[in-house]
């Protein structure tokens, strides 16, 4: 069966770069699609003796959307691997393939009755280098960027075991910086940190990287306020 896998995806891989076959000015081929958007490489287990995964909320498939290359695609099975950064989605229910990071625009995971929403920041900020969550995005963005490391117990007697980390960023004037305070984020407001801070104390909103919905929220304002969209 392995055999028949990696058969296939050379013989995908060959279809798409010996014939350059690419859709017409119609519907493009349901064909052409498939093979554009599972186009990678079979993923295999790293860790088995690790405690814990690598993946981002779960390690079950989750269904969501993707936009590779413009192309939108809908109700795709995936994971995200935030250990290594890598998309990885059930072709044919079976087979699960890493896709190409650079060819994958934006991605959807639709889980526990929400939609979180990445982006490929590539080039978008220069402190960060692959995808991350959409938390706001107006006038200014703010982005957190999900990483997980092993690390190994301190007895050295255990597994590794995975460590979670959440980095937070805030694109805004043409410039992008990490979150490493609830001041250092008002300040990076300029002359409308004042009027965002009252108005995140009267709507009783907590503002902290425990509580992130809150970054989003007082970027929102500040957006208002720059815009003059602001009715308040």
């Amino acid at each position: 069966m392995r055999a028949l896998f990696l058969f296939s995806i050379i013989l995908l891989t060959t279809q798409l770069t010996g014939q350059h076959y690419s859709p017409g000015a119609g519907e493009p081929d349901a064909d052409w699609l498939e093979q554009h958007l599972y186009k990678g490489i079979e993923w295999q287990p790293l860790y088995p003796s690790a405690t814990g995964h690598e993946f981002f909320l779960t390690d079950n498939y989750m269904t969501g959307d993707i936009t590779s290359e413009g192309i939108e695609y809908s109700g795709i099975r995936m994971k995200y691997d935030i250990c290594n950064d890598n998309l990885i989605l059930l072709w044919q229910s079976t087979f699960p393939i890493i896709i190409d990071r650079k060819r994958t625009d934006s991605f959807i995971l639709k889980y526990d009755g929400m939609e979180r929403r990445f982006i490929n920041s590539d080039g978008l900020c220069a402190d960060i280098q692959g995808f991350a969550e959409v938390l706001h995005a107006g006038h200014s963005m703010v982005l957190a960027r999900y990483t997980k490391v092993l690390s190994v117990n301190a007895s050295l007697s255990s597994y590794e075991q995975f460590r979670e980390n959440t980095k937070y960023y805030y694109l805004v004037n043409g410039t992008c910086s990490q979150i490493r305070s609830t001041k250092a984020f008002y300040d990076m407001m300029g002359d409308h940190k004042r009027e965002v801070r009252r108005y995140i104390r009267q709507k009783k909103v907590v503002v902290s990287r425990l509580f992130p919905e809150g970054f989003a929220l007082a970027a929102a304002r500040y957006d208002a306020l720059v815009t003059g969209e602001s009715k308040e």
